[in-house]
Parts: C-alpha cells; structure tokens; sequence
C-alpha cells in the first residue's frame, strides 16, 4: 500500500472511533514503555496446581468408532512436516514448522522486529499474516495431544512438547508476526489448556509440562488482558480474548490474582454474547463462519464454568440454532467472511466440519458430542418445512422438497467497522439436497489477498438486484473497515413465500421468494420501474449451456450429471454468461460461471427447476 494509501486508510479508521477509544489507544502506546517491566514479573509468575476439570476431558473409552484411527494417520503426517492449512492447502511445514513463514508464497517475516513496529495489514511480497497464524495457533499440538492421549502414544506428546518449546524459543514475547493480534495469543492460550490437560491425562512426563506451563501461560494470560480489543476492534476478538481467559483462569486458579477472578471475566465475556449475538441468535458481524467461531469459543468458557442456564446460556442455545438453521453441511458457501478458522480441533474432518457441527448442534453422536459434551441447541425447530425469518439478523431460510434457500436482507455488519460484512443485501443462495447451485462466492482472503477479497465482497458478485448503474456505497477502504453504511432492509414472510425491502440512494428494490416442491421462484421489482440488474453466481463446477426457445432465455445448468432448469425471465439478447472466480476455502480460488440478466422494465421473474 502507497503512502497516500496508508493515510487514507488511517484518517478513516481514526473517523471509525469514539473520543474514549482514541484515548484508549492513545494510553495503549503510553503503556508501551512498561513493557519491559511487566514481562519481567510475568515471567516470575508460577501458575499453580492445575483444575483437572477444566476443560474437562471425556472417558476415553467412549471415544467414537474411527476416532482413534484417524488421529492416529493424522498424528503420522503432522510429525513428518506435512500440514493441511485451512482444511484444504496441504503444505510441507517441517516438524518443527518455522513460524514466521508464509506457508503459500514461501515469504518469511522478520521475528526480531518489535509486534507494534510490524505493519501485519501490509508484509513485503504478498505475505499473508492469518496464512501466518495459521500454523501458529497450536491447534495441531492439541491435535497431537489428542492422539497421545488416546492411543497411548507419548513420543507424539513428546513431539508437541518441543514444538512448543521451540516456538517459545523463537517467538519472545512482543516480538514478531505472532504477537500483533492479541485474538491470536487468545487462541494460544485456549489450545494449551487443552493441550495441558491432555498431555498430564496421557502420563507426560510433569516436570516437562509444568515447564511449559510456567512459560507459557502468565504470559499469554498477562498479554492478552493487557492488550485485550477496545471499542471498534472489540468484535469476535474480543470474545475470543475473554474466553481464553476465562478457561485458563478456571484451569489455573492462582491466575486469577494476577489477572482477575473468573467470575468477573465470565461476566465481561456474557456481556459481549448478549452484544455481538442477536436475540433471534444471529450474529451481528453478519459472518456464518465467524457466528460459528465466536459461539465456539463462548461455549467453551461456558463449559468451563458450568453455565447451563441464565441469559447467556439460553442466547448461545439460539445461536446454535441459527446457525444450524442456515448451514448447509454439505456445501456451505457461507455468507460474510469465512477464512476457515477453528478454535481448537474437535472436529474429525475439517473440510467437513460444517456438517459435524451442523451433527452435534441436532444432538447426534459424534466426535464433537465426545470432546464437547451436549448441545444446548433445540434440534427439532430447524427441520421444519417452509420459510423460516430472523428479522433482527436479517434472514430468512426456506427448506421444501429437498430444495434449501437462504435470503439476506441483513445489516451491513458490526460497529462502525462492519469489518466481517460483505454487499450482499437481497443475496439469495440455492441448494438442491447436496448440491449448491447458487452460491455466495465467498472470501478469497484478506490482506494478502486485497484485489480478491473487495471483488468476492462487492454487491456485483452476489445474486442480488441492483440498479443498472450499480450501487456506490458502502465503500471498503481497508481489508476489514466498510464506509457509508446501508441500511438494513425490511424482512417478513408472507404466507409461503418470504419478501425482503431494501431502500438505498434513492432506490427500493424488493424480491419475493416463493418455494415449492417443483422449484424456486423469485420475482425482483424496481419500484420505479427503472431498469435493474440480475446476476446469478453458480456454484464451481456447474455448466451452463443456453437453450433454443424462440429468443427467451433459457439455460440448462449441469453438475455432475444432474440437470436443472433456469427461466431467467429475459430475451437472450439480455442475457450473458461469463466466467468469475469464487473461493470455497480461505486462500483457495475456483472458477465460476455467471449468469446476467438486464432488465428495462424493472420487474423480472426467475424460475429454477429441476430438469
């Protein structure tokens, strides 16, 4: 980025703030020059005994069929240097990995330099940071635990053991890419609890691990309450920070005293559930992903103090159900960003994590009922027939005769930043049983991927109306901070169909969905009667060839030998297909055909059947 660009980006995020977060921040850099000292004491910190109880590990003998196995193929790669980032990129990291490297581009970031001195939106030679912390957040040393301690297999233990050890050894404290982002000491600090647990269960050897413990955990704790999110960053992050603490606080209770009681945290912590979490359960970073990321880690420090009731608990039981609602665990292509994170590795197959959790949250058995105990969700509300709406989130998901719809007629996003939102209002996804035909492109990824990630956000990717001309707001003016935000559209169902209302720079725009079991229906209105704009994303992989029906449009759509139907309501002449790009996984980027309908009448009606 230019310096001009820098600048611009600056003098808007500074716009973005309240007076008490500049001050905020400002006392943040003040208390830089006391570093020093802090970490001092901090690493003079003895963390105590240790609740076995927190997190709490399940009777090994109720592990489910094939859990041990799969561990155990997993556990072999990983030791070998061989990783799947992001469930899909498999990338040889070496064992131990070096941490400062870029996985895909091969790119490795100065470690001596000072976190505050590294500008992680902006690293040399298409450098990505969160492709970075992908491999930093020890997800797969919890993994290796896992598998130790279920098949009795200290060495792999022993491996994880000095893995962390030699990240402690490169990584001082303060210093690198691995320490900009608090959420990532939080995430951390979150798998070593678990890895902790884990690792003394299996009969690691405790002099090893009390080690580690006294490195480890005063100062990740300390560093993450130190620099916990403030004011506009204070989203998903941090929820993240607070649940971290919370567990670790529970599982060394001598923390607490350097730090804060839990019950305090825990309540910090249920204050952000009822703030970033709806009362119908949606999220209001207007992310599916990040709604699954925040709920998992809330409900982490839920099961580590006990919450089973209260107003905490019952709004994580509605996020469940939200997002059991409208994941499709097969083919998800969520709505918002998605860069594919997890919070610790509970589930078996992470390409297939969706479903698993979609499993868990119906109160099925399974790897996630094994490591996370009972759902709080209320399986039998989601499977219903018909239109569903979430009028505060701003959704609304449709489920017939096989068929899955889901319309967005949601906020931009979060706080002033919306930094998780995309342009997608009057976006409407399809599915047909496993198949997705009509898709939200996805998220590409993020600073390393600016070009690709403000194409995938933009209205014109999406399966929305929008006026000949286009829209011109919101404006995206950095990876994570949106402008000039739209206002939220109205939201109902009516009968068997579901009607969304969008009104922006002086246009209304409404689409009617209507489902049955021969197909969808959609009629799209300009209530001015001037001209609109359709485009349709289709999924990866799917053909489109149009068909001769004397000059109206008609396209036969094909995947994988299966045939659909789509009336897009036009003159051929109106209608053009073109390829596009999508991305199914963070990082990952897939070719898709796109489907234009114009308009001059302001009124067009789309079918899509099955052929």
């Amino acid at each position: 980025m230019s310096t001009g660009g820098r600048l611009f980006w600056y003098a808007h995020r500074l716009r973005a703030m309240s007076a008490a977060e500049i001050m905020h921040r400002m006392a943040e850099r003040a208390r830089r020059f006391t570093l020093g000292g802090c970490l001092k004491r901090a690493a003079r910190i003895q963390p105590g005994p240790v609740n076995a109880r927190a997190p709490f590990l399940p009777d090994p003998a109720a592990a489910p069929q094939g859990l041990r196995e799969a561990l155990a193929v997993e556990a072999a790669a990983l030791q070998a240097g061989k990783w799947k980032l992001f469930g899909w990129h498999e990338a040889e990291v070496g064992a131990p990995p070096c941490w400062h490297r870029d996985a895909r581009c091969g790119v490795v970031i100065e470690p001596k330099t000072a976190a505050h001195r590294l500008d992680h939106r902006n690293l040399p030679d298409g450098a990505d940071a969160r492709t970075i912390w992908e491999i930093n957040r020890w997800a797969e040393m919890t993994r290796l635990a896992m598998h130790g301690w279920l098949n009795a297999d200290k060495a792999a233990i022993r491996a994880a053991q000095l893995w962390l050890e030699d990240w402690l050894d490169h990584n001082p404290t303060g210093m690198g890419i691995n320490w900009t982002s608090p959420l990532e000491a939080a995430l951390r600090l979150l798998n070593f609890c678990w890895f902790d647990a884990l690792a003394r269960a299996a009969g690691a050897d405790t002099a090893v691990q009390d080690k580690l413990a006294r490195r480890i955990v005063p100062i990740h704790a300390g560093w993450v309450w130190r620099h916990r999110s403030h004011g506009s960053s204070a989203n998903n992050h941090l929820l993240g920070e607070l649940a971290a603490l919370v567990v670790a606080l529970k599982r060394w209770p001598g923390m607490e005293k350097h730090v804060l009681p839990v019950e305090q945290v825990w309540d910090m912590l249920g204050a952000e559930v009822l703030a970033q979490f709806a009362e119908d359960g949606g999220s209001r970073e207007q992310a599916l992903h990040y709604h699954l990321f925040a709920f998992d880690l809330a409900w982490q420090a839920a099961r580590a103090v006990g919450c089973r009731a209260g107003e905490v608990h019952d709004r994580l039981a509605e996020a469940a159900d939200y997002f059991r609602c409208l994941a499709h665990p097969d083919e998800p292509w969520d709505f918002g960003d998605n860069d594919d994170a997890r919070v610790v590795p509970v589930a078996r197959s992470r390409e297939r994590a969706v479903a698993e959790w979609r499993a868990w949250l119906g109160g099925e058995p399974g790897d996630l009922r094994f490591w996370l105990g009972r759902s709080p969700s209320s399986p039998a509300r989601v499977e219903e027939a018909g239109w569903r709406c979430f009028p505060e989130s701003g959704m609304a998901v449709g489920r017939m005769g096989g068929w899955m719809a889901r319309l967005d007629a949601s906020p931009l996003g979060f706080g002033s930043l919306a930094a998780h939102g995309h342009c997608d209002v009057l976006h409407l996804s399809v599915w047909d049983g496993a198949h997705a035909l009509l898709i939200d492109p996805g998220t590409g990824g993020y600073h390393g991927f600016a070009g690709l990630r403000a194409e995938l956000a933009a209205w014109e990717a999406h399966n929305g109306p929008l006026p000949a001309g286009g829209y011109r707001t919101p404006r995206r003016v950095g990876a994570f901070l949106q402008t000039a935000h739209h206002p939220q559209p109205l939201l109902a169902a009516e009968g068997g169909r579901v009607v969304a209302r969008f009104a922006h720079e002086g246009r209304i725009m409404q689409r009617t969905v209507v489902m049955n079991a021969d197909g969808i229906e959609i009629q799209d209105v300009e209530a001015a009667g001037r001209p609109l704009v359709v485009r349709w994303r289709l999924a990866p992989g799917m053909a489109a060839k149009m068909l001769a029906n004397q000059g109206r449009a008609c396209l036969e759509l094909s995947l994988k030998g299966v045939l659909w139907v789509m009336d897009p309501g036009a003159d051929e002449a109106n209608v053009r297909l073109a390829e596009k790009r999508a991305s199914p996984f963070y990082a990952e980027i897939a070719s898709s055909v796109e489907v234009e309908v114009r308009c001059a009448g302001g009124s067009l009606t789309t079918r899509l059947r099955r052929g």
